[in-house]
């Protein structure tokens, strides 16, 4: 098997066919200044049921790898998860999104959610938070629920990142086979732009 191993360096000024490396991201510069970033996610995928612990305290979303942890360098991120959970309380309740881990970060995300049932057209229910939020749907008191989540984060200290989930009451839901989180690198922790910006 062949590889290709770059070496990270500060970037320079962007030559037309070129693939560079800065710590945790890969550019690409298909022309003249316009240096794009490539991007390779990390990612988790249920691919079997996973029972949540019965509590309305935040807890890891995801269990295809054991700990459902990811651990991330400094550096600026993009995320995109989607969920949907089953066996909730019939108690009127909510559930919300959260990230939780070692890592030291900040975070900027939107969550688009409802609590009713799955396959069937409803309105969904938008949020923008810069923390772990606890009801991104209105608590209702139906027994399955869905949501996408995306955003940035902006990791200042490399460290795990948990995806989580909250519930209004407790149950011992289930989150549903086809869940996934994926993460991927867009530049070190200070960047604000890649490509032709002026």
């Amino acid at each position: 098997m062949s590889q290709l191993t770059l070496t990270s360096d500060p970037l320079g000024s962007a030559t037309t066919g070129t693939l560079e490396f800065t710590n945790p991201a890969f550019y690409l510069t298909p022309a003249t200044s316009q240096r794009g970033v490539v991007l390779a996610d990390q990612f988790i995928l249920q691919q079997a049921t996973y029972t949540l612990t019965s509590q309305t305290a935040a807890q890891k979303l995801f269990n295809s790898v054991s700990n459902g942890t990811v651990t991330l360098v400094a550096g600026t991120y993009e995320f995109d998860c989607v969920f949907s959970l089953s066996s909730m309380s019939s108690s009127s309740g909510s559930f919300g999104f959260a990230l939780g881990g070692a890592a030291t970060f900040t975070q900027y995300w939107w969550s688009n959610a409802n609590k009713a049932t799955l396959a069937t057209a409803a309105g969904g229910q938008v949020t923008y938070n810069t923390a772990a939020n606890t009801a991104i749907a209105t608590a209702t008191t139906a027994t399955v629920a869905f949501a996408r989540c995306g955003g940035i984060l902006v990791v200042t200290v490399g460290g795990t990142i948990i995806p989580q989930v909250s519930l209004g009451v407790a149950a011992a839901a289930v989150v549903g086979v086809g869940s996934y989180f994926k993460i991927r690198a867009l530049g070190d922790s200070a960047a604000v732009s890649s490509g032709n910006w002026s």
